[in-house]
C-alpha cells in the first residue's frame, strides 16, 4: 500500500476535477447548448406574447456560452477538492487498492449517489420550465434526495466493506439490499409539481443530453484521477 500525503492526493483529485469539468463543457458547449437557445427563443416568444414586448437578458447568450466553460471548470475543482478529501478520509477501507483505482471507484459511487441517480428522479429541465412558486418545494425535494441517496450508499458500501472475505452470497445481498432501497425512496418521493409547457422533443433531449453531460463528467474526473495516479506511482517508482 501506497501511503501519500492529503496535498498529493488533493494535488491530483483537483487537476483530475479541471480534466472532468473541460470534458463536460466541450460536451454542453457542442450539443445542449443549441438546445438551451431553442427553449429561451420559446420562452421570450411566449412573454412576448403575453407582454406585448420581449425583455432583454441581464446577462447575453454568448456571455452565458463563455461563463459555461468558467462554471464547469469552477464546478469540477470543487468535486475535486471533495474527492480528494474524501479518498483521504476512507482510505482503511480500501487497502487493496491502489489510490488510483480507489480514487477511480469513489468517483463513480459519489456521482452516482449526488447526481445521476437524483437526476433519474428529478431530471434537468432547460429554462422556461418550472414556476417561481414551487422553486423552494423543488429544490427541497432535489435535497432530500440527495441526502437520502448518500445515506444509502455508505451504509451499503460500509456493510459490504465489514462482510469482505466472509462470501459472495451475503455481499450479494447487500447490493439487493441496497437496491430495494433505491426503488423504495424512488416511487416514494413525489414527482416535480410544475406543468411542462415546452415541445416534449426538446425536454427529452434537453435531459437525456444533461445526464450524459454528468456521466461523462463522473467518468472524466475518476478515469484521469486513476489515469493520473498510476503515472505519479510510475515516476515515483523510477531511480534517482
Amino acid at each position: 500500500m501506497d501511503n501519500k500525503s492529503l496535498g498529493q492526493i488533493l494535488k491530483v483529485a483537483l487537476l483530475a476535477g479541471l480534466i472532468a469539468g473541460t470534458v463536460a463543457a466541450i460536451f454542453h458547449w457542442t450539443f445542449t447548448e443549441s438546445l438551451i437557445d431553442r427553449a429561451i427563443e420559446i420562452e421570450n416568444h411566449a412573454h412576448a406574447t403575453l407582454a406585448g414586448s420581449s425583455e432583454e437578458p441581464v446577462v447575453s447568450r454568448p456571455v452565458q456560452k463563455a461563463g459555461l466553460f468558467a462554471g464547469l471548470l469552477l464546478y469540477g475543482t470543487a468535486w475535486g477538492a471533495l474527492l480528494g478529501l474524501l479518498i483521504y478520509a476512507v482510505r482503511p477501507w480500501f487497502v487493496k487498492l491502489d489510490y488510483g483505482r480507489q480514487g477511480f471507484l469513489l468517483a463513480l459511487l459519489l456521482g452516482w449517489a449526488v447526481v445521476i441517480f437524483p437526476m433519474l428522479k428529478y431530471p434537468a429541465n432547460p429554462p422556461g420550465v418550472g414556476e417561481a412558486e414551487t422553486i423552494g418545494y423543488r429544490q427541497g425535494l432535489f435535497v432530500g434526495l440527495i441526502a437520502l441517496s448518500l445515506i444509502g450508499v455508505t451504509v451499503a458500501l460500509a456493510i459490504e466493506r465489514r462482510l469482505s472475505g466472509k462470501g459472495n452470497v451475503k455481499r450479494a445481498a447487500v447490493v439487493l439490499g441496497y437496491l430495494i432501497y433505491l426503488a423504495l425512496i424512488y416511487f416514494t418521493l413525489p414527482g416535480n409539481p410544475d406543468p411542462i409547457k415546452l415541445p416534449a422533443d426538446l425536454i427529452e433531449s434537453f435531459r437525456a443530453l444533461s445526464l450524459v453531460g454528468q456521466v461523462l463528467f463522473w467518468g472524466a474526473m475518476g478515469g484521469s484521477f486513476w489515469w493520473l495516479r498510476r503515472g505519479g506511482a510510475e515516476h515515483s517508482d523510477r531511480p534517482s
